[in-house]
């Protein structure tokens, strides 16, 4: 009664571990789309902080060129006053109000000139930020819709096994699977193993002769000294007449 129950563990280990295999790969799959969907909106919130500088540097310079224009405007309008002026102290007056509005666009002109330069290196960056955002969108285009699909295709099998997990583990008795879920859980889904010439076969090391015995008469539940995994004996098939 003991062996039966002890094949029917191996069984369900089996259709476990294919699980734990399905849920391995699914889990895998769900990790590659986060990844790829966490480093786009990472690329794309960097894209708009760099569109946001630009834009903000861009404000810069219209405001700086709106204000070498009116002061064009202004030593225009002043240059057209000269020869209305008599006195000469007016006209000298007017000459040095002239004559500061130029030395100011001068520094608004060089300020320019930096704006201008910094506006080319952020533009540059920012093209080569959006160039990488749209590559990543179109190659995460040609992979989502196939890994979605493996996703789907993991549920599905899983979903399957779990009519035929239920109907084997439904032959157990609850004492042997509280102690094999225990040990599935914490030996990486090896938790019955079997023994072959008194070696476990899971961390292959020499089983004691009297609990060998034990192993070979399956009348208890027997565990590995080394592993503490739950053994069991599956006896050789006979050979067939004949062969060698």
């Amino acid at each position: 009664m003991l062996r039966e129950q002890l094949e029917t563990l191996a069984v369900l280990q089996g259709i476990d571990l294919e699980v734990k295999e399905h849920k391995t790969a699914r889990t895998e799959r769900l990790d590659e789309i986060e990844r790829y969907e966490g480093e786009i909106a990472r690329l794309a919130a960097e894209v708009k902080r760099l569109k946001e500088a630009w834009e903000d540097k861009d404000g810069l310079r219209k405001a700086k060129e709106q204000t070498i224009s009116d002061a064009s405007r202004k030593t225009t309008d002043k240059r057209m006053r000269m020869s209305q002026i008599k006195s000469i102290k007016e006209l000298q007056a007017l000459q040095r109000e002239i004559g500061a509005i130029k030395e100011s666009n001068v520094i608004v002109e060089e300020e320019l000139i930096e704006v201008l330069t910094d506006l080319e290196a952020q533009e540059g960056i920012l093209k080569q930020k959006e160039d990488e955002l749209t590559a990543l969108r179109n190659d995460w285009n040609e992979k989502k819709g196939p890994l979605q699909e493996q996703i789907a295709e993991f549920d599905r099998q899983i979903d399957q096994t779990r009519e035929a997990r239920d109907a084997t583990a439904s032959r157990l008795s609850d004492d042997l699977m509280g102690k094999y879920e225990l040990l599935f859980d914490r030996r990486d889904g090896t938790a019955v193993v079997a023994v072959s010439s008194a070696i476990c076969q899971a961390c292959y090391m020499n089983i004691p002769p009297q609990l060998w015995n034990d192993v070979l008469r399956n009348e208890r539940v027997n565990l590995c000294p080394s592993c503490q995994r739950i053994l069991f004996y599956n006896p050789p098939a006979p050979e067939q007449e004949g062969q060698p």
